[in-house]
């Protein structure tokens, strides 16, 4: 079963199933043309520079670390790796190492997403995307998925509420030119029609998250057609850029957090699950770049 841990990064989930020695597993050399990407994969873009410089590195050292696939059929899928295929492929390798391993559609899911939080980003829109993938396998709630790679719900929520803006405000998020913050903001208003009009209006003058949030609060007053966020009972709705800020340090830390903010006095708060946790987030932190 694929537990809440997958948050710590696909090698902790690894780590948690035997070794191949241990297990009977082995490396094998599998042909690079025979191998397909997984249908749960959730990246859609590979930076093709960074694809260059890892098929250079495979040319000088070869590929250091196997890929993991799964049996599809008469094919083999690849679960975690992709990104190393593709640059052995750039690189003319014939062949890479691998371990073939009996997954499900759950776990392979879970597996791409959880990789790819790690190790290279996915866009906003390429985690909604994959965060509903698995929802709908899982056919659970907001917060089984959140369980399942270790954020919180509001936190999955956030993220599969951009699936409901247009899409042409979609691709705007996923090209980087419209940010979280903004995206969120747009929420607010009732229509697919004036959230679009309101993204070219982003983008032709430069708009902060803070102005975008004040057009969008004079538009729910003047029109009285706001568009209602679920809350839960007793909470408050936290402001996108606050809530974009929270987002993007659970991500990089791989744990939950939380911030209370004041204009006087604020806190961050981070959640660490037992003594291996907390020294993997402190040593993240000290590692950090202070400038």
């Amino acid at each position: 079963m694929v537990e809440k841990r997958l948050g710590r990064g696909l090698d902790f989930l690894l780590s948690e199933t035997p070794s191949p020695a241990a297990s009977g597993e082995q490396v094998t050399q599998m042909e690079v043309s025979g191998l397909v990407p997984s249908p749960f994969q959730p990246r859609v873009e590979f930076a093709e520079a960074e694809l260059e410089d890892l098929a250079n590195s495979i040319r000088t050292s070869g590929v250091l670390q196997p890929i993991l696939v799964r049996r599809a059929g008469s094919q083999h899928q690849i679960i975690a790796g992709e990104r190393r295929w593709r640059a052995a492929k750039l690189a003319g390798l014939e062949r890479i190492p691998a371990i073939v391993r009996e997954v499900p559609d759950q776990a392979a899911a879970v597996y791409g997403l959880v990789e790819n939080l790690q190790r290279a980003d996915l866009n906003a829109i390429e985690k909604a995307k994959a965060f509903a993938r698995i929802q709908a396998l899982l056919q659970g709630t907001q917060e089984e998925v959140g369980r399942q790679v270790g954020l919180n719900r509001s936190t999955v929520a956030n993220f599969q509420r951009l699936l409901e803006l247009p899409d042409e405000v979609q691709q705007h998020v996923s090209r980087g030119t419209l940010s979280m913050g903004h995206a969120r903001a747009l929420l607010g208003l009732p229509s697919g029609e004036e959230q679009s009009k309101l993204c070219e209006e982003i983008l032709r003058r430069r708009l902060s998250v803070r102005q975008v949030e004040a057009i969008v609060q004079s538009l729910q007053a003047s029109t009285g057609k706001a568009k209602s966020p679920t809350k839960q009972p007793g909470s408050r709705q936290k402001e996108p850029w606050l809530a974009e800020i929270e987002e993007t340090l659970g991500e990089a830390l791989g744990t939950a957090v939380q911030i209370r903010y004041t204009p006087r006095r604020s806190s961050i708060t981070i959640e660490c699950a037992g003594r291996e946790e907390f020294e993997r987030v402190y040593e993240l932190l000290k590692e950090a770049d202070p400038s």
